[in-house]
């Protein structure tokens, strides 16, 4: 194993990065500019350009100069020296005025470049219509110019084996800008008791990023009672005992019948039973088969099951997913939100214009969602527990696929993203249509022009209609159409601007129980981008999207990803668009963005697979948001140089307070600790190299000390690792364990990681799959904490491995979460709920969702 070692970050030797000012053209690019100009179309083309009132300037950027380590030191002693970035760096520039780059082709379109000029919004429903007309002209020149040079064959071959016509635009598969730094952040309460009694603890809160904010999960709890979204269904029970009964939510669902699907009835399960084999009930069950008491150890679990009892059948499928137009998936529940007396679920039913006989319909919508999303509020407070619903107080439906959603106080925000189904208006352009037989490019084009321009404008009026943007009278909510590229290239990078529309919408959780049931309301904003949103960040008063584009690299002549955040004000009752920012490279996750003290900062890596010296380079940008007379412009203040050694790329980051802790890494680990308290001048003050490496980071203290709890990878075992951090410029790996040939999901699942600050108990999800029918594992491990060990306590199986691997399931999954109220634990996975006392690991019940729903279906054990 390698030894654990310090890193040199004193003098540590550059990495050359591959960027240079994008204003030093080459000769070779000016001489090319010169012929171009005394081309004749590039001449109609200006001229156009001037009559449009056209500048044909790009964005010019300076790019950070990378900072880098030294090549790894033999044995190197455990003694870490603060690291001051010397090296001058250089940031990039974002202009304040309007940037618009002429779209090549026949028809004239000028397209707006993203700057901060964008986040003002529309003064009026005109110039929003004004930049859609331009964005479909620009779509619609890049379809004529690709299939003029590259559509040659249909020529003299028309009719001739026409293709198969693919979708260009494919359906998706599937007070103060300030948030205090919180390192518990698990809604942990403890209640003292006297002698040598322990204390009992409370930690049922969600796992959240930001203090204060609340982020929509599968899994919410007020301490009284749990819910739970599993599949289609709603289940809460009595969050201290769940052998007092259930609550049974269903979301209306109207199956297939015969009379909508003539030629295929519905598909059976062929069931075949042995001995051993308990075949399915279809009598009523009673408390006591719903509710399995017997205690089973961990060892016995993987012999005799602990929840898979009555399902060890012999099942097949004759299929999952039935052919269009028989079939239409249940509904599913996507999130919960809590609010005191208030659950909100975010339901999802696939959109019913993909089956027979909505067909029509979705050829004739310009927007090609394919779920249809529902607001739904129940009371949470008087929760029936003998099997019947939730009290619905009402429902809304929004537009678009869900995304992420948060809770701010009373103020929930859902961000949802449509795809434009742009296909329907660029349908006849492709030139092996029959229109276009015998016609060589020149008559190509102009009759592909034609036929744009004519649909121009109805397919515009039906978008904005479809995406209802005119509902309020305005377009202020709206973020200016643009490029979401920079750097100083006269070419626009995406050919569809219009791709997906990204919504913020909002509403306030506390509203009259006669608004919920009469005037549900909800307010949106929103934003238009080629592609869908890499990442959303939401703090108090901000929402960010963020987009990855591109920057265009004169001295490589390619584009690099560059980092767009788009930032909404949703301080008040409506989301607005307030600010802009971009930086170079591609953020990691949620947690690569951070809002603290009126500073926005960003950690990204740069990839360049051409440079031969390193082919990344990673670092954190800090913005300054601005005032409200102070522009939209989220200004670049501070910057690091290069995080890590060469070729290693950020796999782990957390920001707390002025403080920021980092994880790259390509063979080895290093850990940083970053100082951000002067925006203006960010550097690393400690590092550290160990194996492995770390993809969630998660402050907590020990004995008054402060440490970082690191969970992520060495070779193929789970790795849990402790950092001590409490002298920053020396941090430590003060101890460490491995899970062999295991994965933990909460790794890049945050939501189903908790640790307990009073018993010093950590709680993680574990899988291991054999693809066989032993050996297979799904539980979770609890594991003691201290400053020099970390070790497993005692694991919690879910399902036995026979059954995993054989039996049959209700078409749902829990997503891993772990709550404890007064040191009872509860476990939710896959298809069952266990309750452990914490102490001891002593099974409390053991709940069957499946026999709960009298099941009678057979999918898969981890069905999605």
């Amino acid at each position: 194993m390698m030894e654990e070692s310090a890193v040199d970050i004193e003098n540590p030797p550059p990495v050359t990065a591959s960027k240079t000012n994008p204003h030093n053209n080459t000769p070779d690019r000016n001489n090319k500019i010169k012929i171009l100009l005394l081309s004749a179309f590039l001449l109609v083309v200006i001229v156009l350009s001037v009559a449009l009132g056209v500048t044909l300037q790009g964005n010019p950027t300076n790019n950070v100069e990378g900072v880098g380590d030294g090549e790894e030191e033999e044995n190197p002693e455990l003694n870490q020296t603060a690291l001051t970035v010397e090296e001058e760096v250089t940031y990039p520039t974002v202009e304040e005025e309007a940037t618009y780059l002429v779209s090549p082709g026949p028809i004239p379109a000028r397209i707006r470049m993203a700057t901060p000029t964008i986040a003002n919004g529309y003064t009026s429903c005109a110039d929003l219509k004004d930049d859609i007309r331009n964005a479909l002209k620009h779509l619609a020149n890049t379809i004529i110019v690709d299939q003029s040079r590259n559509g040659w064959w249909y020529e003299n071959n028309c009719g001739r084996d026409e293709p198969v016509y693919i979708l260009e635009d494919s359906i998706a598969a599937d007070e103060t800008f300030a948030a205090a730094a919180s390192p518990e952040g698990l809604g942990s309460t403890a209640t003292a008791f006297k002698g040598e009694e322990l204390a009992k603890e409370d930690s049922y809160g969600t796992n959240n990023q930001v203090q204060g904010v609340d982020e929509a999960d599968f899994v919410k709890s007020d301490g009284k009672h749990v819910f739970t979204a599993y599949g289609d269904v709603i289940f809460a029970w009595d969050a201290q005992d769940a052998n007092r009964g259930l609550s049974i939510t269903r979301m209306p669902y109207n199956d297939t019948s015969d009379k909508d699907c003539p030629y295929f009835g519905p598909m059976p399960v062929d069931v075949m039973s042995s001995e051993e084999d308990v075949p399915p009930s279809k009598e009523p069950l009673t408390e006591e088969e719903v509710m399995a008491t017997t205690v089973v150890s961990p060892e016995a679990a993987s012999t005799s099951g602990s929840s898979g009892s009555g399902r060890n059948r012999k099942a097949k499928m004759i299929a999952d997913i039935m052919p269009v137009p028989c079939y239409k998936p249940k509904p599913q529940i996507l999130s919960l939100m809590l609010r005191g007396s208030r659950l909100t679920a975010v339901v999802s039913e696939q959109s019913s214009r993909f089956y027979s006989p909505y067909m029509a319909e979705a050829e004739a919508s310009t927007l090609f969602d394919y779920q249809d999303l529902t607001i739904k509020v129940y009371d949470a407070y008087n929760v029936p527990l003998d099997g019947s619903p939730l009290l619905l107080l009402g429902e809304k439906k929004i537009k678009g696929n869900y995304h992420d959603a948060r809770s701010l106080g009373n103020n929930a925000v859902i961000i949802t993203t449509s795809h434009l189904n742009t296909d329907s208006f660029t349908n006849e352009l492709y030139r092996w249509r029959p229109q276009y037989c015998g016609l060589n490019s020149t008559a190509y084009e102009a009759l592909a022009k034609e036929t744009a321009l004519n649909e121009v404008e109805s397919f515009l009026e039906k978008m904005v209609k479809d995406l209802e943007l005119e509902l309020d009278g305005n377009c202020d909510g709206i973020f200016q159409v643009a490029s979401i590229q920079a750097g100083d290239s006269k070419e626009v990078y995406d050919s569809n601007l219009l791709d997906q529309f990204v919504r913020v919408n909002s509403f306030d959780m506390d509203m009259s129980t006669n608004q919920l049931t009469n005037e549900f309301t909800t307010s949106s904003s929103g934003t238009f981008a080629p592609g869908w949103p890499d990442s959303i960040y939401v703090s108090q008063g901000f929402a960010g999207v963020i987009n990855v584009g591109h920057d265009y690299n004169p001295s490589t002549n390619r584009w690099e990803d560059s980092t767009f955040v788009s930032g909404f004000d949703i301080s008040g009752s409506t989301p607005k668009p307030f600010a802009f920012a971009r930086a170079p490279g591609r953020p990691l996750n949620k947690f690569a963005t951070d809002l603290y003290e009126g500073h926005l900062r960003v950690a990204t890596t740069t990839t360049d697979w051409f440079n031969t010296d390193s082919t990344t380079v990673n670092q954190i940008f800090v913005f300054q948001v601005p005032a409200e007379d102070q522009g939209r412009e989220m200004k670049l203040v501070g910057a690091t140089g290069h995080l890590g050694k060469k070729n290693e790329r950020i796999t782990a980051v957390r920001f707390r307070g002025d403080r920021a802790y980092v994880v790259t890494f390509e063979q080895i680990d290093p850990f940083y600790v970053v100082d951000l308290g002067e925006p203006s001048e960010p550097k690393v003050i400690g590092a550290l190299e160990i194996p492995g490496f770390s993809q969630y980071l998660h402050e907590l203290e020990l004995d008054g000390k402060k440490y970082m709890l690191g969970l992520g990878r060495q070779d193929n075992a789970i790795k849990i690792g402790l950092f001590d951090i409490s002298d920053e410029k020396n941090p430590v790996q003060s101890a460490f364990h491995l899970e062999e040939q295991a994965s933990s999901s909460a790794g890049t699942d945050s939501l189903a990681f908790r640790y307990l600050p009073i018993s010093q108990l950590l709680i993680i999800p574990k899988s291991e799959w054999t693809w066989t029918e032993a050996g297979n594992f799904d539980g979770f491990v609890v594991y003691s904490v201290n400053a020099t060990h970390i070790s497993p306590v005692y694991e919690i199986q879910h399902a036995d491995s026979q059954s995993m691997y054989r039996g049959c399931w209700y078409n749902a999954y829990l997503q891993p979460r772990s709550l404890v109220f007064q040191s009872k634990l509860t476990t939710l996975l896959s298809h069952s709920v266990l309750g452990t006392d914490l102490e001891t690991g002593d099974k409390l019940f053991d709940l069957n969702l499946d026999k709960a729903l009298n099941n009678t279906e057979c999918h898969g054990y981890f069905y999605w």
